[in-house]
């Protein structure tokens, strides 16, 4: 690359602009050299600031030179020429001893009490689902009467099932319980002549069978051992012998049968003549009262086929359609009970020792901007996750249309309440590195860039500051913004 000369006269100018240079940074405060100031207030040119450079008023004649050959500077730095600088002239820009002062307004940095905060994230959940199902299994539903996020009131029919014999079973047994009312009422009025009359009528038509059947039973015994000799002597078939013995056993069991109608007829005559009449009564409200038990047993299976909500509260998921089979084991729709959410939140197990039940938490949403809630601490899980190390805080949340189960939402936990140094928020500087800076005043009314580092925020918009400050420091709030360290400042208001 070509290289070549300046012009002499603004080889001069530069170097006396060097020399102003020096002497300004040495009279500029020592603070200036804090890290963030020398960020702002480096050179990013290798040109010298033609501003300073070049004094007020040039002799008549020379202003013309100087013009030119400032125009030379950037049209040989245009086209590559490198020019040449004095190796003592500054990169530090520092504010005139004659510019005017900037007015401002200061704060004292002082203890404020600053609340602190646990930050973590987690999802909505229902505070207390109650699964809602029901107990008769294999039963087609019928009709599905809510959706999700309906409310419902307790007792509200929510399906129905197909009940079609059931009803009919309800309608039998129904029909048992009156004939079950309507004996024992007999047996209570007491007995009656025609019944008497038909009881012993009953009793002699017993012991006619029971004759009968006896008689038979002697004929079929006497044939039966006939048949046996003349068998052994080989007269007649084996076949003929089995058919015998065949009817002597038929005959015996008519006998029998013949003999126990005989005794139920005459234990219902003794009755009706005057015999037991309580345990008659006993047993006719044992009857009764077996009816009943039936017809209550059909009545509740009946019931459960038509699914009503146990309680009140939001219908948070619904997991069956017209059509389906119930089963005792599947869930038919889940019912968040009075709509009442939680928000369980990860946290490190360094942390959960400063968390109790009953502690403040903010709550926001990044998706949800003008999401602004407070909860409080309900429950903290006992064990930790072994693999993220983080436990399970729950959080009880106020009602609001805006919730609902599985969203993301961040909180803050509030574990105690302390003093520390604060100053207004306003005065703070944030800076591209992830750091923060604030403007301390200094005793001849310049201002020095302080770093800092900055803790939490109060309610009355304050902040912590961990580091970097001392009770009693006087800091810039108002025109903060527009200032650089070493800038001379006029305090219009404290």
């Amino acid at each position: 690359m070509a290289r070549c000369s300046l012009p002499s006269f603004f080889v001069k100018a530069a170097n006396s602009s060097a020399s102003e240079r020096r002497t300004i940074a040495k009279q500029a405060p020592d603070e200036t050299t804090a890290p963030e100031f020398k960020k702002h207030n480096t050179v990013s040119s290798p040109l010298p600031n033609l501003g300073k450079v070049l004094p007020k008023r040039l002799p008549k004649g020379r202003g013309l030179l100087v013009g030119m050959g400032a125009g030379a500077v950037f049209v040989l730095g245009g086209i590559g020429i490198i020019i040449p600088q004095q190796s003592d002239v500054t990169t530090q820009e520092f504010p005139s001893a004659t510019s005017p002062a900037q007015s401002v307004t200061v704060a004292t940095a002082e203890n404020s009490r600053v609340k602190q905060t646990i930050k973590a994230t987690g999802s909505v959940a229902a505070f207390d689902a109650i699964p809602v199902s029901s107990p008769v299994g294999g039963l087609e539903v019928q009709q599905v009467l809510v959706e999700e996020g309906a409310i419902v009131e307790k007792g509200q029919l929510m399906a129905s099932l197909e009940n079609s014999e059931l009803q009919a079973k309800l309608s039998q047994a129904k029909a048992a319980v009156a004939e079950a009312k309507a004996h024992l009422a007999e047996v209570r009025a007491g007995k009656r002549p025609e019944e008497v009359a038909q009881a012993a009528e009953t009793v002699n038509s017993a012991e006619a069978e029971v004759a009968q059947a006896q008689s038979n039973l002697n004929l079929a015994r006497q044939q039966a051992q006939r048949y046996r000799m003349l068998a052994e002597q080989g007269a007649i078939a084996r076949d003929r012998l089995d058919r015998a013995l065949n009817k002597l056993q038929t005959r015996q069991s008519q006998l029998q049968q013949a003999q126990a109608n005989l005794r139920e007829a005459r234990q219902r005559l003794s009755q009706l003549e005057g015999g037991n009449r309580a345990e008659v009564i006993r047993q006719a409200q044992a009857q009764l009262a077996s009816a009943k038990a039936k017809q209550q047993s059909v009545a509740a299976k009946l019931k459960n086929t038509w699914v009503v909500a146990p309680m009140s509260g939001e219908v948070a998921e619904r997991n069956v359609s017209v059509g389906d089979v119930t089963s005792p084991s599947q869930d038919l729709f889940t019912i968040i009970e009075n709509g009442r959410l939680e928000l369980s939140l990860n946290v490190p197990e360094t942390q959960l020792g400063e968390i109790s039940p009953g502690q403040q938490v903010k709550i926001t949403s990044d998706a949800q901007s003008d999401l602004r809630l407070w909860g409080k601490v309900r429950k903290i899980a006992p064990t930790v996750e072994k693999d993220s190390r983080q436990g399970t805080v729950k959080v009880e949340l106020p009602a609001d249309q805006s919730l609902r189960p599985g969203i993301f939402l961040q909180a803050s936990i509030i574990t105690s309440a302390e003093k520390s140094l604060t100053v207004p928020s306003e005065a703070v500087q944030p800076q591209t590195n992830g750091r923060a800076i604030v403007y301390q005043l200094q005793a001849n009314n310049t201002v020095k860039a302080q770093p800092v580092e900055t803790g939490e925020t109060t309610p009355d918009g304050r902040v912590e500051i961990v580091s970097g400050l001392s009770r009693g420091d006087l800091i810039v709030v108002e025109g903060a913004a527009y200032l650089r360290g070493g800038d001379r400042v006029k305090v219009v208001r404290n």
